[in-house]
């Protein structure tokens, strides 16, 4: 015997079986569920009456109507169930909100508590973080992350951000971050621009010995540690960007470049990385890169531009792979989302550039500082949802003890770590499965073997969730989906 229920709503409007819609959900929803071993009347696990095997008020023809039609008609009955295919047990779309997704871990934009704390309620997953070189490295094989990172990372896991860190030796304003014990054996260039600072000799051997050592120390610390969302490489260049303009005969050459860049793919195979250009054979390599000049210099036909830079190197398509971040312009933090915002050569629409590099975090100071106004700050907001991954879950059919889901990615780049999604049941039970990167305009299927698990009922649904290893544990990866009743829900 089974039980078997059939029920349509649409735009959250529900019909006789009770099974709910939800505002927004679009459902087509039909349950079959076995119940061999309930009595007539008992309620199913959906909460509708199981069907009886028999009728005490069978008419006393009944046995003669049946031997008469049954010989004639077994054979057609017969074929004619072959041919018919079992209906799925469920069939639910749902519909898209991205504003559920704000916040999402590795995505949005961020600021840095060592400048200021936030004073605006933008929605934020990560803080950046600078830390000289000095302050990690005591000696040649001594380190000391733990006065030196340590703090840093435990105070932007108590306020529930991953940090995107970034060591420096020379960063412009700042005091020298080369090691004390370095002091005096590496030569180092003063200059005035951007503040001052002192270049060091790149070309020492005892500061390349120093800079493989501390990536080792460092891979080998934190490698897959989720307080640490992303490594901007630094180390080179001022602030840690890879250049020295207008001294570009201080920066080392690509040999010494290549040395870094190895030695940070070798030290992290889990947690994300970024170059500030595709230099050398980091297009290559697991790294990604990040616009610090974010809509000033990202799209356009000049040469050293960000885009034009990465098409050169063949690097335009990286996204795919690995995550392209940066920081919006500080000039221009306080002007783009400004509705009398004039574009021009250095004055880059900023929606136009996330579009072509695919970014998924940004460095902006500004929208966390209180000094946009109230439409500024919403215009932020919208262009923030713009970056990185919207995960939509856009169907669900259970057919044959198997949920398989329809997701679609309505940003601009994947999720790059490894992401999971489980599936529960009213009593705990749960079930989990691989979800792969998933590119806009690329929708993945992803199956689920639900035979393990209660059947979903009134009151007690099934839940589907979507989480990572590489996030802090109390983070969650929402779905960008109207939330919505029924046999399947989702956090």
């Amino acid at each position: 015997m089974f039980w078997k229920y059939r029920a349509q709503a649409y735009d959250g409007a529900v019909g006789s079986s009770d099974l709910g819609g939800g505002e927004g959900m679009r459902t087509e929803c039909f349950v079959m569920l076995i119940a061999g071993c309930a009595s007539s009347g008992s309620e199913s696990p959906m909460g509708a009456k199981a069907v009886s095997e028999a009728d005490a008020d069978t008419d006393a023809d009944t046995d003669a109507d049946t031997d008469a039609d049954t010989d004639a008609d077994t054979d057609a009955d017969t074929d004619a169930d072959t041919d018919i295919e079992p209906e799925p047990a469920f069939v639910l779309t749902f519909e898209l909100d991205l504003a559920r997704a704000d916040g999402n871990p590795l995505s949005g934009f961020f600021t840095s508590y060592q400048w200021a704390e936030p004073v605006t309620d933008m929605p934020e997953s990560l803080e950046y973080v600078i830390v000289p070189l000095a302050d990690m490295m005591i000696g040649p094989d001594d380190f000391s992350f733990a006065s030196g990172l340590e703090p840093y990372l435990l105070a932007a896991e108590a306020r529930g951000n991953q940090v995107v860190l970034r060591p420096y030796i020379d960063y412009p304003s700042l005091p020298s971050g080369l090691p004390t014990y370095l002091e005096g054996q590496v030569d180092q260039f003063a200059y005035s621009d951007f503040g001052g600072g002192w270049s060091p000799d790149y070309t020492d051997p005892a500061l390349r010995a120093a800079m493989d050592a501390f990536i080792a120390a460092l891979g080998d610390q934190y490698d897959g540690d989720p307080r640490i969302g992303v490594v901007q490489l630094g180390l080179l260049g001022f602030w840690g960007e890879w250049h020295t303009w207008p001294h570009s005969e201080w920066f080392p050459d690509v040999s010494i470049q290549n040395d870094v860049l190895h030695a940070y793919h070798d030290a992290f195979a889990s947690t994300l990385l970024q170059v500030r250009i595709p230099t050398g054979d980091s297009p290559s390599l697991r790294i990604g890169f990040h616009d610090d000049s974010f809509a000033y210099s990202t799209v356009g036909d000049v040469p050293w531009f960000f885009v034009p830079l990465l098409e050169a190197a063949e690097a335009d398509a990286r996204w795919t792979e690995v995550p392209v971040g940066g920081e919006l312009r500080p000039e221009l933090q306080d002007q783009v989302f400004d509705a009398s915002y004039e574009e021009g050569e250095f004055q880059q629409d900023f929606d136009a550039c996330v579009q072509a590099t695919h970014a998924s975090f940004l460095l902006n100071f500004h929208a966390f500082s209180g000094i946009y106004d109230p439409e500024e700050q919403a215009r932020a907001r919208e262009s923030a949802r713009m970056m990185g991954y919207a995960y939509h879950l856009e169907r669900a059919v259970l057919e044959a003890g198997t949920l398989t889901l329809s997701i679609e990615n309505h940003g601009v780049a994947p999720f790059y770590q490894p992401l999971q999604v489980t599936l529960s049941d009213g009593h705990g039970a749960s079930v989990s499965a691989e979800v792969p990167p998933v590119l806009p305009e690329m929708p993945a299927a992803v199956s689920l073997d639900a035979t393990s698990l209660d059947a979903p009922g009134e009151g007690e649904p099934w839940a589907l969730r979507l989480h990572s290893d590489a996030v802090l544990p109390a983070a969650m990866v929402r779905w960008a989906t109207v939330p919505a009743d029924g046999p399947l829900r989702f956090e």
